[in-house]
C-alpha cells in the first residue's frame, strides 16, 4: 500500500475517533443526571486517547499499535438500540455507549477484512480489538448497573 493510501485510511480512523469523542463530550454537557454526565465525560476522554494513539501511528507507522485481547461476551449485541435523551439513566447511557462501541468494533473489523496489505490489516484488527476492550468495559458497567444483584 502506498503512503498516501495508508495516510488516508489512518486519517479516516482518526476522524471516527474525533466524532465519537465529540459525541460523548456534547452528550455529557446535556445530561441532567451527574452520574450519566461522568460516564459520557469518561467516554470522551477514552476516545481522545484513541485519537492520540492513531496520530502517533500515522506519523510513525513503525510504532507499535497493540491492544490487550479481551473475551467478548456479546452483551451489546443482545441490547436494543437506544436514542439519546437528556434524562438518560446510567443504565441507558451504558447501553447507548456499548452499542456505539460495538459499531466501531465492527467497522474496524470490516476494514481489516477488506485490506490486501497485511500490515494495514493488522492495524485495523488491533483497532477493532481496542474497541472490543472498550465495549467490554462498558458492558461490565452496564451489567453492574442494570443487574446489581449480579454483584
Amino acid at each position: 500500500m502506498d503512503a498516501e493510501s495508508f495516510d488516508q485510511l489512518i486519517q479516516n480512523a482518526i476522524e471516527k475517533e474525533i466524532e465519537a469523542r465529540d459525541f460523548y463530550r456534547e452528550a455529557a454537557k446535556r445530561m441532567t443526571d451527574p452520574a450519566v454526565t461522568e460516564i459520557f465525560e469518561e467516554m470522551s476522554r477514552q476516545e481522545e486517547g484513541h485519537r492520540e494513539k492513531l496520530e502517533v501511528f500515522r506519523f510513525d507507522p513503525t510504532a507499535k499499535i497493540e491492544f490487550q485481547k479481551v473475551e467478548d461476551f456479546g452483551v451489546a449485541e443482545e441490547m436494543d438500540d437506544i436514542a439519546i435523551t437528556f434524562e438518560m439513566s446510567p443504565k441507558e447511557a451504558f447501553q447507548l455507549a456499548a452499542k456505539r462501541e460495538q459499531a466501531a468494533m465492527e467497522m474496524y473489523a470490516k476494514w481489516a477484512a477488506g485490506c490486501e496489505s497485511p500490515e494495514l490489516k493488522r492495524v485495523f484488527e488491533e483497532l477493532s480489538e481496542m474497541e472490543r476492550g472498550h465495549k467490554k468495559r462498558i458492558e461490565d458497567f452496564f451489567v453492574n448497573v442494570a443487574f446489581p444483584e449480579a454483584w
